[in-house]
């Protein structure tokens, strides 16, 4: 039911809560804090994520102005504009410059959003290194001192992958803010990034029947223990497996729209797959086959720390990583005989060699040919069936 002014006047706190909704509609309520004070806010959400807008007092507005700006802010919403950002950037200026953690959000929304499909990679480095560190400081304040400071000690760590991606998103971060006038130097710009060494990772056989058994015995929710089998059978991206939905699978095949490398792709499924997606069905929301604990689809961001803490007894160092499963998969199908066009078939590489540019045979086939061999290889070493049913092939010379 819709509010009236002489009902705003006797709305009350309810007793011992910070503050208490009265809903207008359409997303507009009345706060009341413990304080008594009473403001118009505006509830919406952007690409699924909540925001709060602070409309005014209700004693400087009255309950027909507020609806008109929140009309106004509704239609904003509707376009695509976000008018929390919108107020916070028509509100920087040099004299009073967003800290690090407030330019954090206008970066993703206004750049990261648009032009990178790793974006909450980049959200989640901001949260989990930047902010922590930096986020009450103006923006113009950040010295290269600082950014070293942050580099430094992801190499001190050994993360040198880590210290250089964070290099590549503070040189963005700041970029962004140099190109929106608030600041005038970009504190990460010439700092150099360091050399890498090359993972050459791949999990043994004992390995691979240790981590299997291990995810086998319920250590972690059935999204993570699902998108890890599928990365290790199927050798696709763990966020693109992340991101899988029902209505791109279509019998023995799954369709990839829109992969790393924005070239569409499709994915064979051996039995010992399609098993897995069975069993994430029933868990489906909003066509998402794997599913967080709010609904959402996985965040396979989540699943190099799942791996770090998995209690294997591995037989090499470093401990592998989700890319690592990858990287298996891709090692087992040499093994098998498949050769590597195609292994960058089945993983999605792109061949720009003058061959692979007229090469347009889509290699479904074979393709099948290595996840069904891949598969029989898998349930060999984790069930310890006979291995004469495992298909092998001469490798092209």
């Amino acid at each position: 039911m819709a509010l009236t002014a002489l009902a705003i006047k006797s709305l009350k706190n309810q007793e011992g809560k910070p503050y208490t909704d009265y809903l207008d509609g359409n997303g507009l309520k009345v706060r009341v804090t413990r304080a008594g004070h009473k403001s118009y806010l505006y509830r919406y959400k952007i690409h699924g994520k909540p925001f709060e807008y602070t409309i005014g007092a209700v004693d400087d507005l009255s309950l027909s102005e507020a609806r008109k700006e929140h009309a106004s802010l509704v239609a904003q919403v509707k376009s695509g504009i976000n008018p929390k950002v919108e107020r916070d950037l028509k509100t920087q200026s040099i004299n009073a410059a967003p800290t690090v953690k407030d330019f954090a959000e206008t970066f993703i929304e206004r750049y990261a959003k648009k032009k990178k499909k790793s974006w909450k990679e980049d959200e989640r480095q901001l949260k989990a290194d930047v902010i922590p560190a930096l986020g009450s400081l103006k923006i113009d304040a950040v010295k290269r001192a600082h950014v070293i400071a942050l580099l430094d000690k992801k190499e001190d760590a050994g993360a040198l992958v880590a210290r250089n991606r964070l290099l590549s998103l503070l040189s963005k971060y700041f970029a962004f803010a140099l190109e929106r006038d608030l600041i005038e130097v970009n504190p990460a710009k010439g700092i150099k990034k360091l050399e890498e060494e090359s993972r050459t990772r791949v999990l043994s056989d004992t390995e691979i029947v240790l981590f299997w058994h291990w995810l086998h015995s319920n250590k972690c929710d059935l999204a993570t223990n699902s998108a890890l089998k599928l990365a290790l059978i199927t050798g696709q991206r763990v966020d693109e497996i992340c991101s899988m939905q029902e209505r791109y699978i279509q019998g023995d095949w799954w369709l990839i729209p829109d992969p790393k490398n924005s070239v569409p792709h499709t994915v064979f499924l051996s039995d010992m797959a399609k098993q897995i997606i069975e069993e994430l069905r029933p868990h489906s929301r909003k066509g998402y086959l794997l599913i967080n604990r709010e609904g959402e689809a996985k965040d396979s961001s989540t699943l190099p720390a799942v791996m770090e803490s998995a209690k294997v007894e591995w037989k090499s160092e470093p401990r592998p990583t989700p890319h690592d499963l990858r990287r298996t998969f891709v090692s087992g199908i040499s093994t098998l005989g498949f050769n590597r066009i195609i292994q960058d078939k089945v993983t999605n590489h792109i061949d720009r060699s003058v061959g692979g540019i007229y090469d347009r045979n889509d290699y479904a086939k074979e393709k099948q040919q290595a996840l069904d061999a891949w598969a029989r290889k898998l349930s060999e070493l984790i069930h310890g069936q006979s291995v004469g049913n495992i298909l092998t092939f001469q490798r092209s010379a």
